[in-house]
């Protein structure tokens, strides 16, 4: 598949401005079984002698291609990612020789990364993971990384803004197959600062092999970079605007010359997101009050730029050196109205209002040195990566309350200051062996190594004007992990049966100091984490895979850091400096089945975790005076529980009614159960969810690209509240302009304003409920322009594929 890849590119590009050309052959790529033409197909022409490439074209939307050579005596060669290469020889062509129709036959399916699909289509079904072509997607125009993966089937954000992959937020995020700084010291937050343009693809992956770092027991979501390798000076420019004085601009360009190639994805943002949050807390034990009301209302500007930028160096033809740099720099502007009102019987006994205006600085830093060496053409193969970062983020808010029932009174003042500082280096070195066409055996090393440092400093306003230090709020937390692994894994294939075994051992030190108590604790630890992933071949358009693998899930720094939110007084969220890694076993029985014009891929699995983390709710015991009022605070916080058992189905499918309409299909149900208490009080529950996605592509009269995407949550249920079910739709539509150099976007998010959480959750003399919603409706008109590249279908499969038909 990567050796396809490469000569794809190669072929389109390298041949361009050839000055002796003087045949031309036309034909017409089809499916020799359907008979279905073949789009973007490639057709390379080579000397029958030499065997050199000599000239090259990809077919168009309708299967035709005409290629053009300067040898009356050629070999022809097809290839169609699926299908089997064509190859044969033609001698004594006329100027203009018509080949009429070549018929490629569907290839053996194989446990390879290969598209079943067969087509460059938003959505590719492969055997071991689903592949979201960021591109094709235009709802995806003029976003960010955190909205198109917010829209991804089986991806979602739970009210804390946490991404969670089958109704689980244990999921490990990559860039480029590697942790990376722009991920950020907050997760999927730092993503809204990257343009949806800046990435190719996405890949969802379930049941990761041995060479996957054994992190996120739900799975790995693997973020694709865009980068190209057209010969010459070629990019995209695109900008937007949209609602709520949202601006953006990015460039992708890249120039290869010789043995270079430098490449860079460079952009600025200025976004305004609108949201609000609602909050209905009623008592049983306050006699001067029954209720409590909370309405929020938030205003976040975001403004920066990212900058990525590199250079591959080819030292021979084997081997090649990626020096990379990324920086991604971003100022934030949040306001944030709280209004509180106490009511006894539904007549208004207290009002007030609480305003927070928050300032914050992020920047992440990313070098990035790699190196491939290639020992043949067969997939034989060492890797190395080294990767330095750093990303540091400060924030400054002042909170004030304002009384205005019964009396008008302005509160004291409280800042807050942020500052958080975390160092990261990678070391990985990855080497392949093919013993044989259908034997490999592969083996790694990798090392991590993370510091960050935490500040949260609470200053308030006494009585004669002074900032006083609040030592019960401020803190001071120092956080360090180290972690070793090796993997080595075999795969073999036996016809119609294929078997993956690997085992990883990670060695994992970890130090939090608490400063602020002068508390520290260490823990070092050792695990083997086995993987098997089995294969078997029922037809040349059906396969069954078996797959179980043992993963970890260590706690992330903001569940460690033990600072408390400070938006509302009466609830907060604090971390947990004692929470524990956990463990799990996960199996996967998956099939897959491709007809005529539908391919289906369901699975069926089952996970186990011990000690799993929970986000729990519970009267903290301490009392917040609002408005005069002594008013119960709730806390949510982490723990580990005793056990949590997931049995779920899922299936996705991609229906292909015509080359104009294609329409993806994806359902997600599960359950889970869960054991556990904390201080006496049992959070035993039992929850039943699904999730579905429906994202329907048809293309109009006069050209007119339309795309829908409807996405369905079940309801929840916790041992301590519980979450309705929501929705949303997204529409989007593009034209293309000035012979497909140009594309004109409009996309509208949330159409019905139905993205809301509506939650509630119970404790022994409060009972809350609330809404939430991340981001209002909003709408967005996106400019793109091409120069010397070919649209974005038209490139084919790129980047992070690994060959010999063992990608599980």
């Amino acid at each position: 598949m990567f050796k396809f890849a490469l000569c794809q590119i190669f072929v389109l590009l390298v041949f361009v401005g050839y000055s002796q050309e003087r045949y031309t052959l036309t034909a017409t790529i089809i499916d020799k079984n359907t008979k279905d033409k073949l789009p973007f197909a490639t057709v390379s022409l080579k000397n029958p002698d030499s065997k050199a490439i000599i000239g090259g074209a990809v077919s168009d939307e309708n299967g035709f291609v005409s290629v053009k050579s300067p040898l009356a005596n050629v070999q022809i060669q097809v290839d169609y990612v699926g299908y089997e290469t064509l190859i044969f020889e033609k001698s004594n062509i006329s100027r203009k020789t018509a080949l009429g129709t070549l018929g490629l036959i569907p290839k053996e399916n194989q446990l390879a990364g290969v598209d079943l699909v067969g087509r460059r289509s938003d959505v590719e079904i492969r055997l071991d993971k689903l592949v979201y072509n960021v591109g094709q997607n235009l709802n995806a125009k003029g976003t960010n990384v955190a909205d198109v993966l917010d829209n991804i089937p089986s991806l979602s954000l739970d009210i804390d803004g946490n991404l969670e992959l089958r109704g689980s937020t244990n999921v490990r995020i990559l860039i480029d197959g590697k942790p990376s700084g722009l991920v950020g010291l907050n997760g999927i937050d730092a993503l809204a600062d990257l343009p949806a343009e800046s990435i190719e693809r996405v890949e969802v992956i379930t049941a990761p092999s041995a060479r996957y770092q054994a992190e996120g027991s739900s799975g790995i979501i693997n973020i694709i970079l865009a980068k190209n390798t057209l010969k010459g000076l070629n990019g995209v420019f695109n900008m937007s605007a949209g609602k709520f004085d949202s601006y953006d601009a990015n460039a992708s360009l890249n120039y290869k010359t010789g043995k270079f190639n430098f490449f860079t994805n460079s952009g600025y943002r200025d976004n305004t997101d609108m949201g609000g949050a609602f909050q209905d807390t009623r008592y049983t034990t306050s006699k001067n009050y029954d209720q409590f009301v909370e309405t929020r209302s938030f205003d976040r500007r975001r403004q920066g730029a990212n900058v990525n930028i590199g250079l591959d160096f080819s030292l021979t033809n084997k081997t090649k050196i990626t020096l990379s740099y990324v920086q991604n720099k971003r100022d934030g502007d949040d306001q944030t109205r709280n209004d509180q009102n106490h009511f006894l019987a539904t007549t208004t006994i207290t009002k007030s209002l609480r305003s927070e205006i928050e300032e914050d600085f992020d920047l992440n830093k990313q070098l990035s040195l790699s190196l491939t060496h290639k020992f043949n053409e067969k997939g034989h193969k060492l890797d190395v990566i080294l990767q330095g970062e750093r990303n540091i983020e400060d924030e400054f808010a002042d909170l004030q309350t304002q009384q205005l029932v019964p009396n008008k009174l302005l509160g004291f003042l409280e800042e807050n200051n942020t500052e958080e500082n975390q160092k990261q280096f990678l070391a990985q070195i990855d080497y392949v062996f093919p013993m044989d066409k259908n034997t490999q055996f592969e083996a790694g090393y990798r090392t991590t190594n993370e510091n960050q440092n935490t500040s949260f400093i609470v200053q308030q306003e006494d009585i004669n004007g002074n900032m006083i230090v609040n030592d019960d709020l401020t803190n001071y937390l120092d956080f360090n992990q180290e972690v070793h692994a090796v993997y080595t894994q075999f795969g073999k294939k036996w016809g119609d049966f294929s078997l993956l075994s690997g085992l990883r051992y990670e060695h994992t030190s970890m130090v939090v100091i608490q400063k602020t108590t002068n508390e520290d604790g260490n823990s070092s630890f050792g695990d083997f984490f086995p993987t098997l992933n089995l294969g078997i071949e029922l037809s040349e358009t059906a396969n069954i895979t078996i797959g179980y693998n043992r993963r970890i899930s260590r706690p992330r720094s903001r569940s460690l850091n033990p600072f408390q939110s400070r938006s509302s007084e009466t609830s907060f969220f604090q971390g947990n400096p004692y929470l524990k890694p956990n463990y799990s076993n996960g199996f996967d029985v998956g099939y897959l089945k491709q007809f005529k014009n539908f391919t289906l891929n369901s699975s069926l699995y089952f996970r186990r975790t011990e000690k799993p983390e929970n986000r729990i709710s519970v009267e903290s015991g301490d009392f917040a005076t609002v408005n005069g009022e002594l008013t119960p605070v709730i806390k949510r916080f982490p723990v580990n529980l005793g056990r949590r058992d997931q049995l779920g189905i899922e299936a996705n499918s991609t229906i292909r009614w015509s080359s104009k309409w294609r329409t993806n299909l994806s359902f997600n149900l599960f359950r889970s159960v869960e054991t556990g208490s904390y201080e006496g009080l049992s959070f035993d529950n039992e929850n039943e969810s699904w999730t579905g996605n429906f994202r329907n592509n048809l293309t109009l009269f006069g050209n007119f690209n339309t795309q829908m995407n409807v996405f369905l949550r079940g309801p929840s249920q916790s041992a301590f509240g519980s979450r309705k079910a929501f929705g949303g739709v997204n529409i989007g539509m593009s034209k293309d302009l000035f012979n497909e150099n140009a594309t004109l976007n409009l996309n509208f998010s949330d159409v019905f304003n139905t993205q809301i959480f509506k939650w509630k959750t119970i404790t022994e003399n409060t009972t809350t409920t609330g809404e939430y919603q991340r981001r209002k409706p909003v709408y967005r008109l996106t400019f793109t322009y091409r120069f010397r590249q070919e649209k974005e279908r038209q490139r084919g499969s790129q980047g992070y594929e690994t060959s010999n038909g063992f990608e599980l």
